[in-house]
């Protein structure tokens, strides 16, 4: 089961999309924090016995902001958070992460688990694969759940679209080279992006000038 918690149009706070993802009564795993709106922690606790893990697609201000007030709120719990090396600089460093854009300063102070390309994550009941895509940062990564059948992209791919490459990680000479990797995977899989609506992956095959363009 994955739960959509989209904030895209909230005035208070700009942040991506957050997903959490297990069976109702079980564990749960979280992709992307960027809001601290307390619907995600009641949510939770109404409908898991535990969370196994935080899994960030990279380390942009809207993807990781909520991550210090999740950990106060279930501050007896010890909850990893997976993240790329290459984006771990990214967490303290608002240069970098791209909160002033949005007026902001955030600094996330902890220390993550790295992940890396073709990694096999098992997060108790969680198996999950690890997809590098580097381009919109240089560390970013989506999450392969194929018991869930679905694709957390992050930004890497958006329906119809992709994510910048115009930031100071950005790799734009990256972007057909990633973008291939998830040609190879199955089109039945569910696309959950760090932005705007969820999609296919054989949609986005059709319809994505991005991936249209790739031979």
């Amino acid at each position: 089961m994955v739960k959509v918690f989209q904030f895209d149009e909230n005035a208070r706070e700009f942040s991506a999309n957050t997903y959490v993802v297990g069976k109702v009564g079980g564990n749960c795993v979280i992709i992307d924090l960027g809001s601290t709106d307390p619907t995600i922690y009641h949510y939770i606790e109404s409908h898991y016995e535990s969370i196994e893990g935080i899994l960030l697609t990279h380390g942009h201000f809207d993807h990781i902001r909520g991550i210090p007030a999740l950990l106060k709120h279930f501050k007896n719990a010890q909850i990893p958070v997976y993240l790329s090396k290459e984006d771990a600089p990214l967490l303290e460093d608002p240069s970098l992460n791209n909160s002033p854009m949005n007026s902001e300063n955030v600094k996330v102070h902890i220390v993550t688990v790295p992940v890396t390309d073709g990694q096999d994550l098992i997060l108790k009941d969680f198996h999950i694969k690890v997809i590098a895509t580097p381009f919109h940062t240089r560390g970013s990564v989506c999450y392969l759940f194929n018991d869930d059948n679905a694709l957390f992209t992050g930004d890497t791919l958006f329906e119809t679209s992709i994510g910048r490459t115009d930031f100071l990680t950005s790799q734009p000479n990256r972007v057909t080279e990633s973008l291939k990797k998830l040609l190879t995977l199955r089109e039945t899989l569910v696309v959950y992006p760090g932005h705007g609506s969820i999609s296919r992956l054989g949609e986005e095959r059709k319809n994505n000038p991005y991936l249209k363009q790739i031979k």
